[in-house]
Parts: C-alpha cells; sequence; structure tokens
C-alpha cells in the first residue's frame, strides 16, 4: 500500500505561494525603480533641452541687437560689432554641435547652413572694411540673416 503523508501537499503550495510572492515583490520594487529612474532621467533631459533653447534664443537676440546697432553706427565701432555678431553667431553653432553631441546626429538649434551664411557674410564686411569699400548692402544682407535666425526662435 501506498502511505500518503496528509498535508504534504498544502506545504508545497504554501511555498510555492511564498515563493512566487517574493518573486512579485522584487519585481514590483525593480519596476518601481526602473520607473523612477526613467522619470527623473527625462526630466533632466528636459531641463537640459530648456537651457540650451534659451541660451540659443538669448545668443540670437544678442546678434540681433548687435547687428542694428551696426547698421545705425557711425563706423568707428564698426570691427567691435562685427566680432560681437560672430561671437553670438559662433556660440549658436557650439549650442547647435552640443545639442548634436547630446540628443543625437541631426538634431540642431539653429539652421546650421543659416549660421554659415552669417559667418561668411561677417567676414566679407570684415574684409571689405580693411579695405574702405561700402558696406551698407553687406550689412542689410546680415541684418536679415540675422533676423532670419531669431525668426526660428520666435516661430517655435
Amino acid at each position: 500500500m501506498y502511505s500518503f503523508q496528509t498535508g504534504a501537499n498544502k506545504r508545497k503550495s504554501k511555498q510555492t505561494i511564498r515563493l512566487l510572492s517574493v518573486v512579485i515583490f522584487i519585481l514590483i520594487v525593480a519596476l518601481a525603480g526602473i520607473t523612477y529612474s526613467y522619470f527623473q532621467a527625462k526630466r533632466v533631459s528636459d531641463v537640459t533641452s530648456e537651457s540650451i533653447l534659451a541660451r540659443a534664443t538669448s545668443e540670437a537676440a544678442e546678434a540681433q541687437s548687435a547687428v542694428y546697432r551696426l547698421t545705425q553706427s557711425s563706423g568707428t565701432n564698426t570691427m567691435t560689432l562685427l566680432s560681437t555678431v560672430r561671437g553670438h553667431v559662433y556660440a549658436l553653432q557650439c549650442l547647435n554641435t552640443l545639442a548634436a553631441n547630446i540628443y543625437g546626429a541631426g538634431t540642431s538649434v539653429v539652421d546650421g547652413d543659416l549660421l554659415s551664411t552669417c559667418l561668411d557674410t561677417v567676414l566679407q564686411c570684415e574684409q571689405r572694411l580693411q579695405t574702405g569699400s561700402v558696406l551698407t548692402d553687406l550689412f542689410t544682407q546680415l541684418r536679415d540673416n540675422v533676423d532670419a535666425v531669431v525668426a526660428t526662435f520666435n516661430a517655435a
């Protein structure tokens, strides 16, 4: 005859339920930790994105201010204002590079071609300034290019 222990099945069943309860508890704690980490990383990413955009907006506004002072200046501080514009446009290029490094290739704050056009125009202005040529047409072109940069932030 076979002998069965009474309650052996119940003990195995309780042990299985305890083990499953522990595993489920561990999984819930792990899921909570991963969720917390995700939301923390997302918050940091959002703050970083907002900071880059705010800095880029500020640099574009400063470049625009310098360009308007340039078109209204008497000519004594033209080189200084041109270098100021160049510095702000260069800062925008650096922010583009930073955004691409953080968020991946192809990400940019401002169109890189537009910034290159601005820098080329500044270079042409400096060259003409050295030769003593008239700069009115280049100042207008530079103003229009910088206005286009500022318009990208106003549209967003």
